[in-house]
């Protein structure tokens, strides 16, 4: 089982690692906090930035915690069903970095709100509410007329979805601030909601990738742990000048890199589907006929 396990988080896309991440995370944690319930505070993002100073790392580690089994389900489905809906329409990258990217906020927001409020009033926080809620925010401002069938409701624009959602973490936040932080994180909530519906309307109305540079930071932290060939590097002076761009060998991928490849070839070719199922062949672009073609050969 554990071999299933391990394959399918290798052959699985970008997205579906990250909520194998989230779940994998979660179970140590769990076991360690029976034995030491000190532990949660080790990866919590604290009240203070004073605090922050002294454990840096909870910025990373508090997205990928969860103060119980509840709290994990919950942010697990609000993650897959949004999370399916962002990489039918954008790459998974994007959903990396947005993800990422609206965990940092909502951790700087909530730590700048705390420095507002009196000591007594100031809470630390755990959970991936706010790196989930810049996705939730990051389809809906990309595409706010699309439609989700909600149970016992019926069909809904994904707009007043979120327009609920924020309102009651808005009231949550403003009462939050008044009786002390705990409980459920409205302000990072808040921080990473502004993050996706800045990432979704800049894609939207301009295309333009507010996270290409996190991504690019990303590729390069990800390439420090893809393996080498176990040649030593020649020295310059070795090496033989060709001018023939054909006398390089590319590099071999590495698994991960397959995998990424294959699954962003996936994703785009559902996208160009759908475009063809909505509104015609005809309407497709001649970069994305071309594309097609190449995937048929």
């Amino acid at each position: 089982m554990l071999e299933d396990i391990k394959s399918a988080f290798r052959k699985g896309s970008l997205f579906t690692k990250l909520i194998y991440i989230n779940v994998a995370f979660f179970i140590p944690v769990w076991f360690i906090d029976i034995f030491f319930h000190s532990f949660l505070s080790w990866i919590s993002v604290p009240g203070t930035f004073a605090g922050l100073l002294y454990k840096p790392w909870t910025l990373i580690t508090y997205m990928f915690a969860h103060s119980g089994f509840i709290h994990l389900i919950f942010n697990m489905l609000w993650l897959f069903w949004f999370g399916k809906m962002f990489t039918a329409e954008l790459q998974q990258k994007q959903l990396i970095s947005v993800y990422l990217l609206g965990g940092l906020v909502g951790a700087l927001f909530h730590l700048s709100i705390n420095q507002l409020l009196p000591p007594a009033h100031r809470a630390g926080i755990i959970g991936s509410s706010g790196a989930v809620m810049a996705v939730v925010f990051a389809v809906a401002a990309y595409k706010p007329d699309k439609v989700m069938n909600l149970v016992f409701i019926g069909e809904v624009k994904l707009k007043y979805i979120v327009a609920v959602v924020f309102f009651l973490d808005l009231m949550g936040a403003a009462s939050s601030m008044k009786t002390g932080l705990g409980g459920i994180a409205h302000i990072a909530h808040l921080g990473g909601a502004f993050l996706g519906i800045w990432f979704g309307y800049e894609m939207r109305k301009n295309a333009k990738d507010i996270t290409k540079g996190f991504s690019a930071f990303l590729d390069t932290v990800f390439s420090w742990f893809q393996p080498t060939s176990g040649k030593k590097n020649k020295s310059f002076t070795d090496m033989k000048i060709t001018k023939s761009p054909k006398a390089k060998k590319q590099k071999p991928k590495s698994d991960w890199e397959f995998n990424e490849s294959k699954a962003d070839n996936q994703e785009e070719i559902n996208r160009i589907l759908e475009k063809i199922s909505a509104t015609g062949y005809e309407s497709l672009s001649k970069k994305e006929k071309d594309f097609l073609f190449k995937q048929k050969k």
